[in-house]
């Protein structure tokens, strides 16, 4: 469940900075201030929190020894 809930709200805010990056109403919007600017903050922290997790869970899987219990 858990899993579940930081893979989709990471993909949430991949598709957040996709739209952002083409649309240039949602880059206004956030240029005003508000809450669109703590919204692109937070999906900020969303992505860049899952890139460093998919980095990590990749060296894991890497150099983790799988006969270790």
């Amino acid at each position: 469940m858990l899993r579940r809930l930081i893979f989709s709200s990471f993909f949430i805010s991949i598709i957040y900075f996709l739209l952002y990056y083409f649309v240039p109403a949602l880059k206004n919007a956030v240029y005003s201030g508000g809450f669109w600017a703590v919204l692109h903050a937070l999906m900020g922290i969303i992505l860049i929190i899952g890139v460093f997790g998919i980095i990590l869970f990749t060296l894991h899987y890497l150099f983790s020894d799988p006969n270790k219990n």
